[in-house]
């Protein structure tokens, strides 16, 4: 009785080493796919409550077993959901987290974490199980080493605690294959294949990879079967039955040869009673079976393609990893006790000692093998590949590990017993050694809890080289950043852009969480803070202009965990937005402290007669407004004439229903008549209030100079084809030159010069007319000014003029890349000038800073040398 009572405490105690790893900290942070997860949870509860039994197929996986899970843990946590829920929500958005906050009590990291609960239990007590089977195939000892193996492994610990597919699975594949051997060495017991055939079932229902135990089982039936052939025909070195197998054969009443036809129908029956287990668990095989499963078959074709974003290996990112993906995840994740207990179990396995001995061991070692091998080279297969993926490799190489340890542990260690006593008395070198297994196993556990995905094989370089091999976090440290800008003042109203931004940050955050988008402005407009991620920045997300120009700057907070940096928190409050973002907020302006035009997007600067585009706006509210006021755009001649104009609300919407600080993109269709005269245009925007009229007062963001009349110049529209300095000739008593500047003068980043119309000859207090074709380059933030400069011979000034492009109806900020500006600009030449030769200096300026002057790629100071003419 004592010694059941002792057995049955340890056996508690191995249970409890399992459990607690997994189900400390259940809220310390969220992986991407979790808040998925649950909506789908919360719909398959909806569903099974209603008996919409169609609707518990919620993805292709099936999932089905973690959607059994997340429902027990919402039922425990919010008993009334299936009453209250108005129906199923969409798991693409956060919609379920919206409906808990505006109508409940109830967090979605509390429900996540009681579906999370249910998860760790169930994995627990499923490599729990395995423990009675790997007793029969290897001895108590070797598994109950194995159990312990199994229970602090760092990487399945991590796994096998998140309401997600991969760890479930990983168990139910293992716990399935171990009755499955322990059935086909040990015995052939009945109520084994029974076992493993409805833990079969429950891996299929929880992701599709389960399906390779079908054909490896059947390897496994065949090999055996061949082995009854053999010993059918001759007498085989080894006896293919352990002794437990000749019992069960004398029991039976047949030999051991007629066993073959035994192990066909024990392996059919192994299907059959997984593919029952299946279709009972499973509420839409009640209702459709055919189409459930033609959709899984279908949406799992596509599934298995790979992502849209990229993968990352071997410092590159990548859409398929490849070939070698695998043995390197398998390195970099497996334990330093884990690897050497391999070397251990080869080594003592082709000298069959020790452990080994047992033909029972060997048989079960190359069955466990062969598992690898092939679940491996299978996964393999898709472009699609996560170190995550072949977990259930890593319970098999845990086992066999823990063999090559107990075979150490076996070897006749010779101690000075006195000595040894001395020292540590009551340890003996075996428990010693398995101590020190165990520190190089499950200590890692240990030191990166909770984060345990953190964990990275210090044989392999741990977190120093994992970032530049393998793919790297899956939400871990985002919980961190959200609650040190929680800490900060006003966090409340911050909007703060985030990879992973919904669920691994917004179940921790206080602020207004969005995603970080790729190209879209709405993603970054008016955003206070952002939030980097470890793997954006590997997979060069959303962009490499934009990892480029958050590398250059400074972060607020880093999260830095066992030795890797995970997040890092950047101020943008005194960005309008970052440069990598395609958005012009060069005219940037806010009207009477009310709305901001953030910036616009023009597709195109150059428009054809009878042409049209869509121009949107980007607005925020900056504070309420008790008018609804009209925005109006115009597209303006030079001589102020009116091409084309359109008014409204802004969005559509009334000003007074804005919500302060939120961006609203408000288009127009810009339509030029198709009589309209070919030149430059300028698009104007100002608001009013319709009651009065009255334009509202406007100042610029970047220089908050006030604006005449309310009206922001938004951007240039070359309507027709450009002119050139040719045709802007006019007529006067002296012989007018034109020049084509090739190479152009290069003026910073924002235009080139590339032609100049001056003529060759002047008279002293006549003007001097200076004509010049510029070619946009890129828009500017704020504006120039254009200056001409007449110098003498040793580059004396004598006469200058300087003035805005196009007297002030093109400032620079409104040019749009490609376009052709010709201006002139024309100066009095002093009556006293002496004659002689007189050169013409050109540049720009904005404030007291010229933009440097280059050509062909040559630096050429701060001006351009634009010509001579003679003074008579």
């Amino acid at each position: 009785m004592k010694l059941r009572a002792r057995e049955a405490a340890w056996l508690l105690f191995l249970f409890l080493l399992a459990w607690l790893p997994r189900t400390l900290a259940l809220d310390a942070y969220v992986s991407p796919d979790e808040r998925k997860w649950l909506a789908r949870s919360a719909n398959f509860t909806y569903a099974v409550s209603h008996a919409d039994y169609a609707q518990t197929f919620q993805r292709e996986h099936p999932g089905v077993t973690v959607m059994w899970a997340g429902t027990l843990g919402l039922l425990s946590e919010y008993p009334a959901y299936a009453r209250e829920a108005p129906g199923y929500f969409t798991w693409e958005q956060e919609n379920l987290e919206a409906w808990l906050q505006a109508n409940t009590d109830h967090t979605p990291l509390e429900l996540l974490a009681a579906g999370r609960r249910w998860i760790a239990f169930g994995v627990t007590l499923t490599l729990w199980l395995c423990i009675f089977p790997l007793h029969r195939l290897l001895g108590r000892n070797a598994a109950h080493l194995a159990f312990i193996f199994l229970a602090v492994d760092p990487f399945g610990v991590a796994l096998s605690r998140q309401l997600h597919p991969d760890g479930f699975v990983a168990s139910f594949i293992f716990l399935a294959l171990i009755y499955f051997l322990a059935w086909l060495y040990a015995g052939q017991r009945r109520r084994d294949l029974v076992i493993s055939g409805v833990v079969m079932g429950l891996a299929w229902l929880t992701k599709t990879p389960a399906a390779l135990l079908v054909p490896i089982a059947g390897v496994l039936v065949a090999a055996q079967g061949w082995r009854v052939w053999r010993r059918r025909h001759r007498t085989l070195p080894d006896d293919p039955y352990g002794d437990a197998e000749k019992s069960a054969a004398r029991r039976s009443g047949l030999p051991p040869a007629l066993h073959l036809s035994h192990l066909a129908a024990g392996y059919v029956l192994w299907g059959a009673i997984a593919v029952v287990t299946f279709f009972l668990l499973w509420p839409a095989m009640w209702v459709d079976s055919a189409g459930s499963l033609l959709r899984m078959a279908t949406e799992m074709e596509a599934y298995v393609e790979g992502h849209v974003n990229p993968n990352f290996f071997w410092g590159q990112p990548t859409a398929d990893p490849g070939f070698f993906f695998y043995a390197v995840a398998l390195f970099f994740r497996i334990t330093p006790g884990v690897l050497i207990g391999l070397v251990a179990a080869a080594v003592f396995y082709g000298r069959r000692d020790w452990t080994f001995a047992e033909l029972r061991t060997r048989r079960t070692v190359r069955a466990l093998t062969f598992f690898v091998l092939v679940f491996v080279a299978a996964m393999t297969v898709p472009a699609k590949k996560f170190d995550r993926y072949i977990l259930p490799v890593f319970l098999a190489l845990d086992v066999l590990a823990a063999l090559g340890w107990l075979a150490l542990s076996q070897l006749p260690w010779r101690v000075d017993a006195t000595a040894w006593q001395r020292r540590l008395r009551v340890i003996s070198p075996t428990a010693a050694l398995l101590a020190v297994a165990f520190l190089l196993h499950g200590v890692f556990t240990v030191l990166t809890y909770p984060y345990y995905l953190t964990y990275y094989n210090p044989l392999a370089g741990g977190a120093r080289t994992a970032p530049h091999a393998l793919f790297v976090g899956w939400g871990e440290g985002l919980d961190a950043a959200a609650r040190w800008l929680n800490a900060q003042p006003g966090s409340e109203t911050f909007r703060v852009a985030a990879w992973y931004a919904d669920g691994p940050f917004s179940y921790f955050s206080n602020s207004q969480a969005v995603p970080m988008g790729y190209s879209s402005p709405l993603s970054w407009l008016d955003t206070d803070y952002a939030v980097t991620y470890v793997n954006q920045w590997q997979r060069q997300l959303p962009s490499p202009e934009a990892v480029a120009w958050f590398a250059a700057q400074t972060p607020a907070y880093e999260v830095r965990e066992d030795g890797l940096t995970l997040a890092r928190v950047y101020d943008l409050r005194d960005t309008l937005l970052p440069p990598f973002i395609d958005l012009n907020t060069a005219p940037a302006a806010d009207f009477d402290a009310a709305i901001r035009l953030i910036g616009v997007h023009m597709p195109q600067g150059q428009m054809a007669p009878g042409d049209q585009q869509l121009v949107t706006f980007y607005l925020q509210a900056l504070a309420p407004m008790q008018t609804n006021y009209n925005v109006l755009v115009r597209l303006l001649a030079p001589n102020g004439d009116e091409l084309w104009r359109e008014e409204g609300w802004p969005w559509g919407a009334p000003t007074t229903n804005w919500p302060v600080r939120e961006v609203r993109p408000d288009g127009h269709t810009l339509v030029i008549p198709a009589d309209a005269a070919p030149g430059l245009y300028q698009l104007v925007l100002s608001f009013y209030d319709p009651a009065t009229f009255e334009p509202l007062p406007a100042v610029e963001v970047h220089g908050r100079a006030a604006l005449p009349a309310g009206e922001q110049k938004v951007a240039l529209v070359q309507v027709g084809a450009a002119v050139t300095t040719t045709e802007t000739e006019t007529e006067t008593e002296t012989e007018t030159e034109t020049e084509t500047v090739d190479p152009p003068w290069v003026f910073g980043a924002t235009a080139q010069l590339s032609g100049v119309a001056l003529p060759a000859i002047a008279t002293a207090g006549d003007t001097l007319t200076v004509g010049m074709q510029w070619d946009s380059l890129k828009t500017t933030p704020g504006d120039y000014t254009t200056f001409v400069h007449v110098v003498n011979s040793v580059g004396e000034l004598v006469a200058q003029q300087d003035q805005p492009p196009l007297g002030g109806f093109a400032p620079t900020h409104t040019w749009q890349p490609g376009q052709r500006l010709v201006d002139t600009v024309t100066l009095t030449l002093p009556p006293d000038l002496p004659r002689g030769q007189y050169g013409v200096r050109v540049g720009l300026y904005q404030g007291d800073a010229r933009l440097p002057v280059s050509r062909d790629g040559v630096a050429a100071g701060d001006f351009a040398a634009a010509g001579e003419f003679e003074l008579y």
